[in-house]
C-alpha cells in the first residue's frame, strides 16, 4: 500500500509550485462561493455550515496521524498536533460549535496572522497527491475560510482590546511549549529553530533573535489583521 503515491512519504513539495498555485486559487473559489452562500442563508444554515467544515478538519488530524502511526512514520517529536493550525483544527467542533465572541477574536487573530501566512510560505515537506499533503492545506485552509465565513456570517467583529488579549493568549503557548520541545528534543512552533522552506523567520535573524523580533511583528500582523474588521464596520455604518 505506501507504493501508491497518496500513502508515501517521499514526493516533495515545491513552494509556489503548480500544486500550491492551485491550492491557493482553489481556496479562493472556496471562500468567494461560501461568502456567497453564506449571506443568503440564516443562522442555522451557516451554524451547520460552520459545524460540517470543524468536523471535517479534526477528523482530517485523527486521520493523519493514525496513518502516521500505521505506517510507522509517527515522531513524538514533530507529529504531535501542538502548533496552534493543528490544535485548533483537532479542536475545531469544540472551537466552532457555537459562536463566542469572546474566544473567536483570539482564534481570528492567531489564524489570519499565523494560518493565513503558512497557506502563502507553507512549511510543508510532502507534495502532492500524498496525505501529508491533503492534511496540511485542509487544516490551514479550512481554518482561514471558517474564521472569514464566521466573521461575516455571524458579524463575531474582533475588538482592539482583542488584540491585547491574544498576544498574551500567545505568550502563554509559546511559555507552555518550551519545556515541551525540551524534553522531546522538539521545534513546535518553530521555537528551538527556523522551518526548513523559506518563511518570513529567514529575515529575522539567528535563534533566539527571531523570536524576540517575531514577538513585536505578532502585535503588527494582529493590527494588519484587524483592519479589514474595521473596513466592514465602516461600510456597515
Amino acid at each position: 500500500m505506501s507504493d501508491i503515491a497518496f500513502f508515501r512519504n517521499d514526493i516533495p513539495f515545491s513552494p509556489f509550485g503548480h500544486s500550491h498555485i492551485a491550492v491557493i486559487l482553489l481556496s479562493l473559489s472556496l471562500l468567494t462561493l461560501l461568502v456567497v452562500i453564506g449571506r443568503r442563508l440564516n443562522r442555522q444554515q451557516n451554524l451547520l455550515i460552520g459545524r460540517c467544515i470543524s468536523l471535517f478538519m479534526s477528523l482530517t488530524v485523527v486521520v493523519y496521524i493514525a496513518l502516521h502511526i500505521g505506517f510507522g512514520r509517527f515522531d513524538i517529536a514533530v507529529d504531535l498536533p501542538l502548533s496552534t493550525c493543528n490544535l485548533f483544527a483537532l479542536l475545531a467542533p469544540w472551537l466552532f460549535w457555537n459562536p463566542s465572541r469572546k474566544y473567536f477574536e483570539i482564534l481570528y487573530f492567531l489564524i489570519m496572522a499565523g494560518t493565513l501566512q503558512a497557506v502563502i510560505t507553507p512549511d510543508l515537506s510532502v507534495g502532492f497527491p500524498t496525505y501529508g499533503f491533503f492534511k496540511y492545506w485542509i487544516i490551514h485552509v479550512g481554518l482561514v475560510i471558517l474564521v472569514i465565513h464566521y466573521l461575516l456570517c455571524f458579524q463575531l467583529y474582533p475588538t482592539a482590546k482583542g488584540i491585547v488579549r491574544t498576544f498574551g493568549w500567545l505568550n502563554l503557548y509559546v511559555l507552555a511549549l518550551m519545556p515541551i520541545n525540551l524534553l522531546l528534543d522538539a521545534n513546535y512552533f518553530y521555537l528551538m529553530a527556523k522551518p526548513i522552506n523559506p518563511s518570513i523567520l529567514d529575515f529575522m535573524g539567528p535563534w533566539p533573535i527571531y523570536i524576540l523580533i517575531a514577538e513585536l511583528l505578532a502585535m503588527g500582523f494582529f493590527a494588519l489583521a484587524y483592519l479589514p474588521v474595521l473596513v466592514i464596520k465602516a461600510n456597515r455604518i
